[in-house]
């Protein structure tokens, strides 16, 4: 199968062909915002969107996410 990976490696998105059914079903018709899910993930780790770390409380003001 071929994807769409915008230059990342199929190890970088691989886990994607683990992700639950329901998961992808609900994505696909987008009842699950993927989008809001890694910006939840990332602030939740302290970081900004390119990965780097910020604290805690700077990456809840990039993400939009309330602590």
């Amino acid at each position: 199968m071929t994807y769409t990976t915008n230059g990342l490696t199929l190890d970088e998105v691989g886990f994607i062909q683990i992700a639950g059914i329901k998961a992808l079903s609900a994505a696909a018709k987008g009842e699950l915002d993927l989008n809001r899910l890694a910006r939840e993930e990332l602030a939740s780790r302290g970081l900004d969107k390119e990965g780097h770390w910020v604290g805690f409380e700077r990456a809840n003001q990039i993400h939009n996410v309330k602590k």
